[in-house]
């Protein structure tokens, strides 16, 4: 299982990074499955970044009632103690919900008390209300790193890391106090979704280089933090420093020592040759850095696929475009810059923070006037779009969540014309549509998008396979039919 790795500039940022990440997936997983279930994190970051949630306008997007909160581990101590990882849960966030978050949604593990005296009897207690909810397999799993490379309660050397056939296990004798403890199993972590590890300071950067290059679990136990569908390491600069990475962010796990990939080398050496036609003024490294430095995820598309977006709305004479995932503002920059002095951009974003980078990038680069930036979920926005009766939009670009791209697609059909140019992103995922049990849900979507395109009586469409800095992927490309 390859595992992502996106570096933030700071502690603060990464904590900040984590709760935007987190509400925007629970939004994109709630457009298509409920009830979502979360396993929160202990840690200087992980309450960091609760708190950064509570105070998100984006968490009035997530449905609460259909989200569930569980826990990784817990200290075992009575209710209440403010060492407890629920406590400062609570203080952090859900206090800050209120009644938007039911009650009977919070699963804490069992405190010590009169009725739960041992860690073991705390892990059958938790062990059952995981098999009473269905044992459900978890959509994003959040695990801190200590920095001897421990993830939840689960310690270099210790008995729990062999535990097996069950989802918690008691633990005795925590090199960290308190001493007692209980944790969810390797079983249980290997059974979400997503597994989300967060690490910052320099503290911990030698279990994060172990834990990248594959150490023993017996020795660096986050090597073995690995989700069912996907990987992903949050962590800050000073984290990655065991690393040998450059000071300069850089968010692809390319970018850590690892085998050499040839021919990814060779893509990525292909498109520097050829940059030359595709130069980058100040306002588009400008727009790249602003985004880095704000903690957005660097999926934003390379200069030649943002030049490639510019000459087709140049080609087909755009002077309304419509762009869904904002993101930083990137590729919004390309294509406001092929519209005439008349034209009009509208750009969809869902995460507030990164409409505000996007908004402040297009405004130094001299193009706010022609952009408008609209926030919030992009099916409703798209929905409001039609209901006020938009004028037709020349072009379209959509990249945003994958799953919902059938969705996306229908609503584009009623504010396109004939002659009208969609244009997909990362459509191809690394080749892993052509496997139908897929378990990624973008892949799936991509497929389902695939399903509604064929022989479809408006859309004429096409798929065109791509390698480059960006990796292995593709977009699909189509006209409204006339």
């Amino acid at each position: 299982m390859t595992r992502d790795v996106v570096v933030h500039p700071d502690a603060r940022v990464l904590a900040e990074s984590v709760a935007a990440r987190l509400l925007t997936h629970l939004v994109d997983v709630q457009s298509h499955r409920s009830p979502v279930h979360v396993v929160l994190t202990g840690g200087t970051v992980g309450i960091a970044a609760l708190e950064a949630v509570a105070a998100s306008p984006v968490r009035d997007a997530v449905d609460w009632s259909g989200v569930h909160l569980w826990w990784g581990d817990e200290r075992f101590l009575p209710d209440g103690d403010p060492d407890r990882n629920e406590t400062q849960a609570r203080n952090a966030l859900i206090d800050a919900l209120g009644e938007a978050l039911p009650v009977e949604n919070v699963h804490p593990m069992p405190a010590r008390s009169d009725d739960v005296t041992t860690p073991e009897a705390s892990a059958e207690a938790y062990a059952a209300a995981l098999a009473e909810a269905g044992s459900p397999a978890f959509d994003v799993l959040l695990l801190g790193m200590g920095p001897d490379g421990h993830v939840a309660s689960l310690f270099p050397g210790h008995d729990a890391l062999g535990v097996q056939g069950q989802p918690t296990v008691g633990v005795h004798g925590s090199p960290k106090p308190p001493p007692e403890r209980v944790s969810l199993t390797y079983d249980a972590i290997h059974g979400a979704r997503e597994v989300w590890v967060v690490a910052a300071g320099s503290e911990k950067a030698e279990a994060v280089a172990s834990a990248l290059r594959g150490a023993p679990v017996t020795t660096t136990p986050a090597a073995g933090a690995i989700g069912a569908e996907r990987t992903l390491w949050l962590v800050d600069v000073a984290a990655t420093e065991g690393l040998g990475t450059p000071s300069a962010l850089s968010t692809t796990a390319a970018a850590f020592p690892a085998p050499v990939d040839t021919a990814a080398e060779t893509w990525t050496h292909v498109d520097e040759y050829f940059s030359v036609l595709v130069p980058e003024d100040v306002a588009l490294v400008e727009t790249r850095h602003a985004a880095a430095a704000g903690g957005l995820p660097d999926i934003a598309v390379a200069a030649n696929q943002g030049k490639l977006l510019h000459l087709l709305a140049q080609s087909v004479g755009a002077r309304r475009i419509l762009e869904i995932g904002t993101l930083g503002g990137y590729s919004t920059l390309w294509l406001a810059r092929a519209l005439p002095s008349d034209g009009r951009l509208t750009t969809l974003e869902i995460d507030p923070e990164h409409a505000r980078v996007a908004t402040d990038s297009l405004t130094q680069a001299g193009v706010d006037d022609l952009v408008d930036v609209l926030v919030g979920p992009a099916a409703d926005t798209l929905d409001s779009l039609v209901g006020e009766g938009a004028e037709p939009y020349d072009l379209v670009f959509i990249d945003a969540d994958k799953q919902s791209i059938p969705r996306y697609l229908e609503q584009t059909l009623e504010l396109t014309r004939p002659g009208s140019v969609v244009i997909v992103d990362n459509v191809v995922r690394g080749g892993a549509v052509v496997d139908a049990e897929h378990p990624d849900e973008r892949v799936q979507g991509v497929r389902s998008m695939v399903e509604l395109l064929t022989d479809h009586p408006r859309y004429d469409a096409t798929v065109v396979q791509t390698v480059g800095s960006k990796g292995y992927d593709g977009f699909a490309l189509l006209r409204v039919r006339d």
